[in-house]
C-alpha cells in the first residue's frame, strides 16, 4: 500500500465551515463518483493546530492548514493511473481551485509504518497529525530510525499521555515520487520527510499530545538524537472522516 497526503489551505474569503462543507460533501462527491484506483480516501477536517515552537517570536512557515488528504493505492502503479487520467485532470484536479490555496498545498507521497503503544485500541475519535521536516544533514534512514526510537522514549517517560494514545503510525516519505507532487500544487512548499498520525479516544484526549510532544523536544535537543526541525514542523488536531473506502 502507497499513500497520498495533502495538507491543503483553504482559498481566501473562505470560511473554514464552508470549506469543510465544500470538501466532503461537493468534492468528495466528484471524487467517489469515479474513483478510479483509490482504494481509500480519508479527509481530515482541521479543529485546532499549532505551527513551529514556542520558542520563536514569528512564524518561519505559513500558520494556516484547514484539512489534510489521504489517498490510498495499492501500489504507484495504480496511483499513477489514477493521476494520468482524464476524469481526474479534467474534473477532479480543476475543481480545486473551488476550495484551496493551491499554491500553498504541501504535499508528500509515503508508506505506513505502524508504532508500538502501550494500550492500542480502535474506533478512536480523536486525532493528532504531526508533519516533521527532519534535522538538516540526516539521511532519511537515520531519520526515521531516530525517529522511531523517540517515540518509544517519548512513551517511557510520560505515561500517563502515553496511556491515552491508542494508534501511532509513522508516514515514511518516498522521495522518488516527489516529481508527482506538483498535482496539488505548492511548488514552492517544502517536502517533509515524516507525518505521524496519533489517535485517541475523542477529541478531549488529544491534549495529552502536547506532553508527548514536550519529550519528543527534549529527546531531540540531544545531539546524539536529534531527529527533526521543530521550528519547521507543526501539528493539528483533525477529525478524520473516510470518503470512500475500497477494500
Amino acid at each position: 500500500m502507497i499513500k497520498m497526503i495533502a495538507a491543503v489551505a483553504r482559498k481566501p474569503g473562505m470560511t473554514r465551515s464552508e470549506f469543510f462543507a465544500y470538501i466532503q460533501h461537493v468534492h468528495g462527491r466528484i471524487t467517489t463518483d469515479n474513483p478510479l484506483t483509490i482504494r481509500k480516501y480519508v479527509q481530515n477536517h482541521v479543529e485546532d493546530s499549532a505551527f513551529g515552537t514556542t520558542a520563536e517570536r514569528t512564524h518561519s512557515l505559513l500558520p494556516v492548514r484547514d484539512s489534510v488528504t489521504e489517498l490510498s493505492f495499492d501500489d504507484a502503479g495504480a496511483m499513477q493511473d489514477t493521476f494520468s487520467d482524464e476524469y481526474v485532470k479534467t474534473v477532479v484536479g480543476p475543481d480545486g481551485q473551488n476550495f484551496s490555496d493551491e499554491k500553498n498545498s504541501l504535499s508528500v507521497v509515503v508508506k505506513d509504518v505502524e508504532q508500538d503503544v502501550l494500550q492500542p485500541a480502535s474506533g478512536c475519535g480523536g486525532k493528532v497529525m504531526h508533519f516533521l521536516r527532519a534535522a538538516d544533514g540526516l539521511d532519511l534512514e537515520t531519520f526515521f530510525a531516530r525517529w522511531k526510537a523517540a517515540h518509544l522514549e517519548a512513551l517511557a517517560s510520560c505515561p500517563e499521555a502515553a496511556a491515552t494514545v491508542r494508534r501511532c503510525v509513522h508516514h515514511h516519505q518516498l522521495p522518488e515520487f516527489n516529481d508527482m507532487l506538483a498535482y496539488f500544487g505548492g511548488l514552492d512548499v517544502p517536502v517533509y520527510e515524516g507525518v505521524a498520525s496519533l489517535w485517541y479516544d475523542n477529541m478531549s484526549c488529544t491534549g495529552m499530545f502536547r506532553a508527548y510532544e514536550k519529550a519528543l523536544l527534549e529527546i531531540n535537543s540531544d545531539p546524539e538524537k536529534t531527529f527533526y526541525c521543530p521550528e519547521q514542523s507543526f501539528f493539528m488536531y483533525a477529525r478524520e472522516i473516510t470518503v470512500y473506502e475500497d477494500y
